[in-house]
């Protein structure tokens, strides 16, 4: 299944967020193969891209050198086969600059991505000084990583456009909103040429209706199918179906939301021969919270996949 595709438009269809796989050590490394085996799951299930150490992938919680890592693991094993977006944001200007670079030397980085400065969010111009470093660093197309919390909600959208004319490079947005009519917005006032791309996963289809080009989300990794069906249903109008599938989407994520999103993906990941580890940046599920999840999970009347 393959996703639409528009002239100058990398991101199209759907995207996981990927989860970094841990070994299962104490304070546990990066694992390669469990990465790769993951990396090769989901292309399997017909994932259209992959957005790489965002806040699904811990990014926040990695090293510079395990960012790396990450990086020429992933290019390896896709070798070209479905495109990458790389998350170089959450540190430093500076260490994003080093981890953009990187990626452009390496080869297989289709793209670069960024949320706003950690110790300056909801400021659109020191966001805007943060990104345009990045975006200068390569000539990588830059993506920035809008998040509700950290962005500057004072802007309308024709101003942040604007603004982000300083941006060299800037190609598209991975909106973690529920501000669809500014998303549309930004959409609209670009003449349809940013790579509008949404992030929560209880809103995909309502995101498509509002103009996405793709959408990268947490739970992909462990239902990528339900949500490519879903996508490939809105491309030829199967409204219904595709509503249906973002209800039995929502159903999965509010038995997840109770007991933690990112631990319960990993767990499930797990459950499935597709070990990933720990997480880092939250606690793993308790015995009781797994328990609570395969529960809920086996309660379902279809298939989680």
């Amino acid at each position: 299944m393959s996703a639409t595709r528009s002239p100058g438009k990398l991101a199209r269809g759907i995207w996981p967020a990927l989860c970094t796989p841990f070994d299962d050590s104490d304070g546990g490394g990066i694992d390669g193969d469990r990465t790769r085996a993951l990396l090769r799951h989901l292309i399997d299930a017909g994932s259209h891209g992959f957005f790489v150490c965002g806040g699904t992938g811990e990014g926040r919680v990695l090293t510079v050198p395990e960012r790396k890592q990450m990086a020429e693991v992933s290019t390896a094993e896709i070798a070209g086969a479905v495109p990458i977006i790389l998350q170089v944001g959450a540190t430093t200007t500076d260490n994003a600059v080093e981890l953009a670079r990187h990626a452009a030397s390496i080869g297989g980085i289709d793209a670069v991505a960024s949320v706003a400065p950690e110790d300056r969010p909801n400021d659109l111009s020191a966001a805007v000084e943060h990104y345009a470093a990045i975006g200068a660093a390569t000539d990588l197309p830059f993506y920035v990583y809008w998040l509700a919390q950290t962005a500057d909600r004072s802007i309308v959208a024709d101003q942040y456009l604007t603004a982000m004319e300083a941006v060299p490079n800037f190609t598209g947005v991975k909106f973690t909103d529920t501000n669809f009519y500014l998303f549309q917005q930004l959409i609209d006032l670009s003449d349809g040429k940013l790579n509008a791309i949404t992030g929560p996963d209880e809103m995909c289809l309502p995101g498509m209706v509002m103009g996405s080009d793709a959408a990268i989300g947490t739970t992909y990794n462990i239902m990528p199918r339900l949500f490519l069906q879903m996508r490939s249903d809105f491309e030829v109008g199967n409204i219904t179906e595709a509503m249906t599938a973002q209800t039995r989407a929502n159903r999965v994520i509010s038995a997840l939301a109770r007991v933690g999103v990112l631990a319960g993906v990993k767990a499930m990941l797990a459950w499935r021969g597709v070990p990933v580890g720990p997480p880092r940046a939250v606690d793993p599920l308790t015995a009781e919270g797994e328990t609570q999840l395969r529960k809920a999970i086996d309660s379902l009347d279809f298939d989680v996949a």
